[in-house]
């Protein structure tokens, strides 16, 4: 007799929110996605259906790698996986949030991993201030009031907060439309659920303009002023700023 071959294990994600025929498809592939990391080897998981009781994402196991799937969604629920997966463990429930939503991934056993979504305590940070500098190009000054608002491009971002502690400091800046600067002054930071700092305000106590030299530029103009570089200090800040060069096959 032919041994009996081994089956699969079916998993289903259960969204709270939307239902088969009312979900973005594209809010499913952003779902799915992430699921998909939680439960790792991706060559062994597959989609095979939706089922209706809300949005309810079924995908199949394949035998020989159920250990593994299970182990690493268990350790998740301990928040002890790896980072791949506690990332997207967190990314499952910020898209839970922003649909006012929970889910639930369970085997035939049971539930495997919560999701709190909506019914997750969001942490909070209280605001910090602190003197510091922002770097950028001026792209917008104005404001009627007694102070002045400027505006800054910084690595293709455009920052606003920024404002003057009187009109004369305004009109230097104004000055200096579409050139680079730094800002000298005291800001006020918060810090979001995802542990990015934001900036809320910053206000400007005086500047310095800046001058846009490319590397080898900088680096000449140091040279100028007296101070000398081994032959080396230019690749040296190269693999700093990019990492190191590629190796190519047939060279030596």
């Amino acid at each position: 007799m032919a041994p009996k071959k081994p089956t699969d294990e079916e998993f289903r994600f259960r969204i709270d929110a939307f239902s088969p025929d009312t979900i973005p498809m594209a809010r499913l592939a952003e779902y799915m996605s992430e699921i998909a990391a939680v439960l790792g080897e991706k060559p062994s998981v597959h989609f095979r259906r939706l089922e209706a009781g809300s949005t309810i994402i079924v995908h199949q196991i394949e035998k020989e790698a159920l250990p593994k799937v299970r182990e690493r969604a268990r350790a998740v629920r301990r928040m002890e996986g790896p980072v791949d997966a506690l990332k997207a463990y967190k990314a499952v429930n910020k898209l839970l949030r922003e649909d006012n939503a929970v889910g639930t991934l369970q085997e035939k056993k049971g539930v495997i991993i919560q999701f709190p979504g909506r019914d997750a305590i969001e942490e909070k940070y209280p605001p910090i201030r602190q003197h510091g500098t922002l770097d950028g190009r001026i792209v917008s000054v104005g404001g009627a009031d007694n102070t002045v608002h400027v505006r800054l491009l910084i690595e293709g971002e455009v920052i606003s907060g920024c404002q003057t502690t009187n009109r004369a400091l305004g009109k230097e800046l104004a000055q200096q439309f579409d050139e680079f600067v730094r800002l000298n002054g005291v800001g006020s930071w918060s810090r979001n659920s995802d542990g990015k700092w934001l900036m809320e305000s910053f206000r400007i106590d005086s500047f310095e303009p800046l001058k846009n030299l490319s590397l080898s530029d900088a680096l000449n103009e140091l040279r100028g002023g007296g101070i000398d570089f081994d032959p080396g200090a230019y690749d040296d800040l190269q693999t700093t700023r990019h990492g190191p060069p590629r190796k190519t096959n047939g060279s030596h």
